[in-house]
């Protein structure tokens, strides 16, 4: 019974990764939200790190900064509200040419009213975040998005999947419908420490679009994932599918300790 119902997750997982095309936008982060958040009062502080060895080398409009030969490092502060509830902050940063820049902030909102923790089958939830993005990272610099949180632990086994309905709010690109994007994850603990899976992302663009496989974003990453001493963190390389993602990129996420 076990083995069917994961069975179910992953087939529904794998049916949402056809995506339309899409646009650039800033990599300050790339992860799957799992039921991972704060208690009432607590603060953390993760350190969103990514780099691309091996990337696209053609702009998609005039003065784009590409994810080629450049690493984003981002540090992001949460706080847990209660209730479900947790607000955190990015403030993006690029090493780009030699030379630190600033990107841009994006705040958010989570909301996990269901866990399995209390009782409920699977959990779910929807993480709400307002970007303000320099130009050159992003042609739009203000956008929102809504990402929907959902999955379920199995045994040793963990299963999540985030779609992801976006807007561009500011000129010169604005969206006419909503954008969709999509991520999934599936790991299996190994010991009570560590946990070694996999991700996948596939970039949208607007739903009113034609749907060209060639020119979405699609890239699956191995990951490992370390929940012990002396910190927590989670790492993997990924590698892309089509001539619209970056052909490799190393990502790792570091919790840092207040204590």
């Amino acid at each position: 019974m076990q083995c069917n119902r994961l069975a179910i997750w992953v087939c529904a997982a794998c049916l949402m990764l056809v995506a339309p095309a899409s646009h650039a936008v800033l990599q300050d982060e790339i992860q799957v939200y799992d039921d991972e958040i704060n208690d009432k009062g607590e603060f953390s502080l993760e350190l969103h790190v990514n780099t691309t060895p091996n990337g696209i080398q053609t702009s998609s409009y005039a003065g784009e900064v590409m994810n080629h030969g450049n690493t984003r490092l981002t540090p992001e502060l949460a706080y847990g509200l209660g209730h479900g509830l947790e607000a955190g902050l990015y403030v993006n940063t690029v090493f780009n040419a030699g030379n630190w820049e600033y990107a841009g902030y994006k705040v958010r909102l989570k909301w996990l009213p269901i866990l399995e923790k209390d009782g409920y089958d699977f959990f779910a939830g929807v993480n709400l975040e307002l970007s303000n993005v320099m130009y050159q990272y992003e042609q739009s610099r203000y956008s929102v998005e809504s990402r929907f949180i959902l999955g379920k632990h199995i045994d040793k086994w963990l299963i999540a999947i985030n779609p992801v309905l976006g807007y561009q709010l500011s000129q010169p690109y604005q969206s006419t419908s909503p954008e969709f994007s999509f991520g999934a994850r599936v790991s299996r603990e190994v010991t009570p420490e560590l946990a070694l899976g996999v991700e996948y992302y596939s970039d949208i663009g607007a739903l009113n679009q034609t749907i060209q496989y060639q020119q979405t974003g699609q890239a699956a990453f191995l990951m490992m994932y370390w929940d012990g001493k002396p910190f927590a963190f989670q790492a993997g390389i990924g590698k892309g599918f089509t001539q619209s993602t970056d052909s490799v990129t190393l990502k790792a996420i570091i919790s840092i300790p207040f204590n």
